[in-house]
């Protein structure tokens, strides 16, 4: 993958987890999501190892799906009144 490929990659991924982060029924986790991603994506602004860039690449998207499969989990917890007496 060339450098442009990769940065408009990771652009992208970067875009997409920021708006997934959006599902999650809680602004705590929203934030802790997008806080942690900004860390994440400044940590490997300057990487220029082509296999450490798609290997984080990869790790990227395997997140933004595990942020989607928390997001809709939590969401239907959260639909239960009882959990709400909880917290």
């Amino acid at each position: 993958m060339s450098p442009s490929q990769s940065r408009s990659k990771a652009l992208s991924l970067y875009r997409r987890i920021y708006r997934a982060a959006s599902g999650f029924p809680t602004s705590s986790r929203q934030r802790f999501v997008r806080d942690r991603l900004k860390v994440a994506y400044e940590e490997a602004r300057d990487e220029t190892d082509s296999r450490k860039i798609e290997d984080g690449l990869r790790l990227a998207e395997l997140q933004l799906e595990t942020i989607r499969v928390q997001s809709k989990h939590l969401t239907e917890v959260f639909k239960d009144e009882r959990v709400h007496a909880r917290f």
